[in-house]
């Protein structure tokens, strides 16, 4: 009796069901948690300048996300720069050709509401940030994406100290830093005139000095 009822409680263990697998992570959840890391590193951009590491938000995302923040970055909507970012820290093998970086940052300079991060222009030179060093290093590759900014005269503001008084008192504009990214990429001469009125004609000349050096 007791062999048979070892071989009854051996065979219920092995009729026993195998422990139920947790359900496969939500893809929807998973984007939405990835934009919310995007947006608070974009909000507090100013604490970490960039530095994503930093910024104990990032530990969030992992190289798992690759495929979101790849998704993102493609669409260049409002984060994709920061997902670009991203994914050469989490994923570096998730590459981008210069042209593509250049149509990000260029992109993003032109929805841009505090210029502090693409630098301070005074009449003295230019002073890049973090974002506009980053976009000096693509070079030539920014140039096509850069020019259609020339014609954008909305307000470039910065904040902080002497460079938001300078930035003030300038009235620097997008089209501005278009123009002092341009100059700056092609090693030309830069008179920064104080008044947008005196700046204009010099943008305007420089666009078609572009159109002859073609």
């Amino acid at each position: 009796m007791k062999h048979a009822s070892a071989l009854l409680v051996l065979a219920s263990c092995a009729q026993a069901p195998p422990p139920a697998m947790p359900p496969p992570p939500d893809p929807a959840v998973l984007r939405r948690e990835t934009l919310e890391v995007l947006a608070t590193l974009e909000r507090t951009f100013y604490d970490h300048w960039g530095d994503y590491e930093k910024a104990a938000v990032f530990a969030r995302i992992g190289a798992s996300r690759a495929p979101h923040l790849r998704e993102l970055a493609d669409a260049n909507g409002e984060h994709a720069l920061g997902a670009m970012r991203a994914l050469a820290r989490l994923a570096p093998a998730e590459t981008f050709t210069v042209e593509a970086k250049a149509i990000l940052y260029v992109t993003a300079l032109g929805r841009e509401r505090n210029f502090t991060r693409w630098g301070v222009i005074s009449r003295s030179g230019f002073l890049p940030g973090v974002y506009g060093a980053e976009l000096l290093a693509l070079k030539a590759a920014s140039l096509p994406y850069l020019r259609k900014l020339l014609t954008d005269t909305r307000r470039a503001r910065v904040f902080g100290g002497e460079g938001e008084r300078t930035n003030a008192a300038q009235g620097d504009r997008v089209c501005d830093y278009a123009w002092v990214f341009l100059v700056t990429i092609l090693d030309r001469p830069l008179g920064y005139h104080p008044e947008p009125d005196r700046r204009d004609p010099q943008i305007r000349d420089f666009d078609l000095w572009l159109d002859r050096r073609r």
